[in-house]
């Protein structure tokens, strides 16, 4: 039976089982999630929202703790989960879902509203100057992305500057999944041959986005010639 004809329920199932088998680096079936995603948002069901809320926000908490940023808020981890799952379904309900053509992109984008939600507040409670964005551990790190909107352009932004398939895949890896070099090959080991292969090409990847004047305008921060 296809996903589009599963019942709700049953959907949040398959979809709790096929992202733990992610989390165990096994291969998985992301059908169930993008459909239960669409249910939530481009149909603004909240029965399957409060289903992606479930089972997402494990993720999205700790997504919060590992940023950088965090332990300066002096808030609670929910606080922010709560904040950046709010305005990932305020931002991407209704036709507006439709620009997120498969489930990586979707995932990409609810941490960047991890991200903007903790910059977000720490802009407000304490203002600050811009940082050079070679001194970031990665862009989704770099301080005053913005909200909902903004989010979406920065990583439009670096679809963009990447148009290669491969390079957007690392760059997800990399960004949003925080993988190691070596967690990359072994997860994708068809297409990159080593740790090297994978470093080099990320370095070459940040040069580029690092690079882009109006990529850094978006993100507040310092470009590097």
């Amino acid at each position: 039976m296809s996903s589009a004809a599963l019942p709700t329920e049953e959907l949040a199932r398959r979809c709790a089982e096929e992202t733990e088998k992610f989390n165990r680096r096994q291969a998985s079936d992301p059908q169930y999630c993008f459909e239960l995603l669409r249910r939530a948002l481009a149909e603004d069901r909240g029965d399957a929202f409060t289903l992606v809320y479930q089972i997402y926000e494990r993720q999205v908490l700790a997504w919060v703790c590992h940023h950088s940023r965090f332990p300066q808020t002096g808030e609670s981890a929910e606080f922010f989960a709560a904040a950046a799952l709010r305005t990932f379904y305020f931002a991407l309900r209704g036709p507006k879902f439709e620009r997120f053509p498969a489930l990586p992109q979707v995932l990409a984008y609810l941490k960047l509203c991890v991200h903007t939600a903790i910059a977000q507040y720490i802009r407000d409670q304490r203002p600050h100057a811009a940082l050079p964005l070679d001194k970031a551990d990665n862009l989704a790190d770099t301080p005053d992305l913005g909200m909902r909107a903004a989010a979406l352009e920065i990583w439009q932004r670096i679809c963009h500057l990447l148009p290669d398939e491969r390079d957007r895949l690392l760059a997800y890896c990399a960004f949003a999944l925080d993988l190691k070099p070596r967690q990359i090959v072994e997860r994708y080991p068809e297409r990159w041959r080593d740790e090297r292969d994978v470093s080099l090409a990320l370095y070459r990847i940040r040069r580029v986005l690092r690079q882009d004047a109006d990529l850094c305008r978006r993100a507040g921060v310092d470009a590097v010639s």
